[in-house]
C-alpha cells in the first residue's frame, strides 16, 4: 500500500466511522468520541501490522499516527460536521 492509498482509506473510513458513530443517540458527545478513536485505532493497527515494512518503520507508524489518532479523527470532525445531519443546526 502506498502512503497516498494508505491516506485516502485512513480519511474514507475515519470519515464513515464518524458518520455511523454520530447516529448513536445514547452516546454522550465523549463518548461517541472515544467510540470513534477506538475504531479507528483498531484500523490503523491492522494496516500497520499488515505492511510490508521492516520492525523499526512499523515501530515509528504506530507510535506516530496511534498517539496522534484522537487529534486526526477530531480534525476530520471539524472538516465534515456541517455536512453530517442532527450535529449542526
Amino acid at each position: 500500500m502506498k502512503i497516498k492509498e494508505f491516506i485516502e482509506n485512513f480519511t474514507n473510513v475515519s470519515k464513515a466511522i464518524i458518520e455511523r458513530v454520530e447516529t448513536y443517540k445514547d452516546l454522550s458527545g465523549e463518548e461517541k468520541k472515544e467510540r470513534v478513536d477506538e475504531v479507528v485505532t483498531n484500523y490503523v493497527t491492522g494496516v500497520i501490522d499488515n505492511i510490508q515494512v521492516n520492525f523499526i518503520v512499523r515501530f515509528i507508524l504506530k507510535k506516530l499516527l496511534i498517539d496522534n489518532i484522537p487529534t486526526i479523527t477530531q480534525i476530520i470532525f471539524d472538516l465534515i460536521k456541517t455536512k453530517i445531519s442532527g450535529i449542526t443546526k
